[in-house]
């Protein structure tokens, strides 16, 4: 127990300790350029008004709300060989690495639309959000549920044994956080006109949940986490595990640019500075209710994305 123990504690420090030197040369750099990436703009004020809060609330305030719950059989629950869980986690890594690289690269596609570009200074139309979908949905929901049906994992059956009614708490709560949260900060989505309302929110929740979301969702929450909690059987440490998963996710998100090597090490470094803690905020649903689905309502598509990308929908369509 006592070495088990330790392993859990120096993983959690060391991601600690990645996610604090990345930090640091975020800082160290943008200090030094007189100019930074588009993602990256009023990095210190989001920093500590935006993602230290969803630190605070989707982590530590959910664990100690949840404290008291009997841990899940994850192995039983989703199917999991438990003697090929470090190769499997190993290799949803290097899967998602490699296929994030090149297709932001040569496919200019990232985990959000449209890419690494900005909508505001480029024009998009429905091809770039087909080319999008289209890609993300093969890439991380087709070829991801093939693996997990020729592995014996069974959706429906799947579906089944999760608890709804225990969680709805959670939803609601955690829903109304995410929602009114960047609406606050000053999201304009109350100004919009009622046409903008009607078609851009379904259309926003239709796209983002086959372009960004069931992939968040089969390859984080279905095949990463589980595998973690049999591996650690400790929660703090599989969620920053889970948090550095997610920041890989999101190397090709809109404002990222990595036209020099200042812009590159800018990018990157606020990738990981903020989408560690958004990405650990995200998967201590999954972690606390052992239900995949959760973080899609709380911490994704239908909350924060529709103040969001409603406006660009309702343009775009």
């Amino acid at each position: 127990m006592g070495v088990t123990m330790s392993k859990n504690l120096n993983l959690f420090l060391a991601i600690g300790l990645v996610w604090l030197g990345f930090t640091a040369i975020f800082f160290g750099v943008q200090i030094g350029s007189t100019v930074v990436p588009p993602i990256s703009e009023d990095a210190l004020s989001s920093l500590l008004l935006a993602y230290f809060p969803v630190l605070a609330i989707c982590v530590f305030l959910l664990l100690f709300l949840t404290r008291n719950r009997a841990e899940f059989d994850w192995e039983s629950l989703y199917r999991i060989n438990r003697d090929r869980a470090v190769k499997e986690v190993s290799f949803a890594f290097v899967y998602l690495i490699m296929t994030q690289v090149v297709l932001g690269l040569f496919f200019k596609v990232g985990l959000h639309f449209p890419g690494p570009y900005v909508y505001e200074t480029g024009k998009f139309d429905l091809q770039d959000l087909t080319l999008w979908i289209v890609v993300n949905s093969v890439f991380y929901i087709f070829i991801p549920l093939h693996w997990l049906r020729r592995s014996g994992f069974d959706f429906g059956q799947f579906m089944r044994a999760l608890e709804w009614r225990r969680n709805i708490w959670i939803l609601i709560a955690f829903w109304a956080i995410d929602f009114f949260g960047p609406i606050i900060s000053g999201t304009p989505f109350f100004s919009l006109t009622t046409e903008q309302y009607v078609v851009g929110v379904p259309m926003s929740i239709l796209v983002n949940t086959f372009g960004a979301g069931l992939p968040v969702v089969i390859l984080m929450h279905v095949i990463l986490i589980p595998r973690l909690m049999l591996i650690y059987d400790s929660k703090l440490p599989v969620i920053a595990t889970a948090g550095l998963f997610y920041a890989a996710f999101s190397l090709f998100d809109p404002g990222v640019d990595y036209s020099s090597l200042t812009m590159a090490t800018l990018s990157v470094t606020y990738i990981v500075m903020t989408q560690v803690l958004v990405g650990m905020g995200k998967a201590a649903f999954t972690v606390v209710t052992g239900n995949p689905f959760i973080h899609f309502a709380t911490l994704h598509v239908l909350s924060a994305r529709i103040p969001f990308d409603t406006a660009m929908y309702a343009e775009m369509f």
